[in-house]
């Protein structure tokens, strides 16, 4: 059941006790409430093939340019491409007030918008022959975008904002003489901290995207458990050397603790999302700046590692079925399953030689799959009956 259907659900229940309805005005009105629910899946479809749509467009573009360059003139260049990103601006708007009930199109256009602007860098840097550092080039196109958050009543104009700026900030903590420079990028902190960090921002704009909050909080959630799984498993991404980018990590603990409803996603409650965050990064905490296989904190961070991303599932579980999230529950639920995989061959691996050895290892697994599927379906069948 939904999150639409379970609180209609709610207000039928206390409807019925007050005799406001009866029973066929219930199932007219129950009826009426799916196909509306139909209807704004089928617009997520929609704007997910806008949105690819216009990525497959921008590329052709820049492709018909790469292989006419010495054909078309320098001025012409720019002048083709500021009538199209004119002609793309206005096609966001109008197609925006025109078709109201069909947003998608003038999504795509606004994404296509932003795309566009880059691709303009591009172009005058190849036409002038200009060098700089990677990251300023990412930082203009995310200073020209950004007043379109402002004149653009769109929400794909945020989805460009926060992925300019995730790209500047992560290519900035790998530029030696940036003042965000890395020592060492191979572990979770910069890994969480930058996409928490841009969401947060971008939360801000005028017309910021609830949805941009999930894929965040997607990444955030891979991230952790892949990250404890390695590092439990086999002792990779260990260390926590992070020289000036541990500004980055601090600001974005900032919003993850102290703002999570802002950068995170709706599914995960407070208490869940601050609890993933500080737990995900307590192994390295522990461990310091380089695991040690002799020091008896260090194998404490291996076991705390195999422990809370178990632990992680289990939140993220029982948070999502109390917001009626049935994704977040079965992500959970794969997280568990990865988690349980993990271990077995990380533990008997060794021992797994033979025909008998792989049959019960077989069976095994296929118990394991029964049991956090008949789980899963019990969750998802509470949190429909909620």
């Amino acid at each position: 059941m939904s999150r639409e259907l379970k609180v209609l659900e709610r207000h039928f229940r206390h409807w019925r006790a007050k005799g406001l309805v009866g029973p066929e005005q219930e199932t007219d009105l129950k009826q009426a409430s799916a196909e509306l629910v139909r209807s704004s899946t089928s617009s997520v479809v929609r704007i997910a093939l806008g949105g690819l749509g216009a990525g497959l467009l921008l590329a052709g573009l820049v492709l018909i340019v790469a292989e006419n360059w010495g054909a078309i003139p320098r001025y012409a260049k720019l002048g083709c491409w500021a009538a199209l990103q004119v002609g793309f601006l206005y096609l966001a708007h109008w197609l925006g007030e025109r078709f109201e009930d069909r947003p998608y199109l003038a999504e795509a256009f606004a994404l296509l918008a932003g795309g566009w602007v880059l691709g303009g860098i591009a172009l005058v840097s190849q036409i002038y022959h200009l060098d700089s550092r990677p990251p300023n080039g990412v930082w203009l196109w995310l200073a020209l975008v950004l007043p379109a958050a402002w004149l653009l009543a769109r929400r794909a104009t945020a989805a460009v904002v926060l992925t300019a700026l995730t790209v500047a900030l992560a290519l900035e903590v790998g530029e030696a003489d940036s003042w965000l420079r890395a020592t060492r990028v191979d572990s979770p902190w910069l890994f969480l901290a930058i996409p928490i960090l841009a969401a947060g921002l971008v939360s801000w704009l005028p017309h910021p995207a609830a949805w941009l909050r999930e894929w965040v909080g997607s990444w955030v959630f891979a991230a952790s458990n892949f990250f404890l799984l390695v590092f439990g498993a086999v002792q990779e991404f260990d260390h926590t050397s992070l020289g000036n980018a541990w500004f980055l990590v601090a600001s974005a603990g900032l919003l993850g603790f102290g703002l999570p409803a802002r950068c995170l996603p709706r599914a995960w409650d407070g208490l869940t999302s601050r609890l993933l965050l500080a737990l995900t990064l307590v192994p390295w905490a522990i461990l310091g700046s380089q695991y040690d296989a002799g020091a008896p904190s260090d194998t404490l961070a291996v076991g705390l590692a195999w422990v809370i991303q178990l632990g992680l599932a289990v939140l993220v579980i029982r948070s999502a079925a109390q917001a009626a999230a049935s994704s977040w529950v079965n992500a959970g639920y794969l997280a568990l399953l990865a988690g349980i995989v993990t271990r077995y061959f990380d533990f008997f691996g060794e021992y797994l030689e033979g025909g008998t050895a792989l049959a019960a290892t077989g069976v095994l697994l296929l118990f394991i799959l029964y049991s956090l599927e008949k789980a899963r379906r019990r969750t998802l069948r509470k949190e429909a009956l909620a």
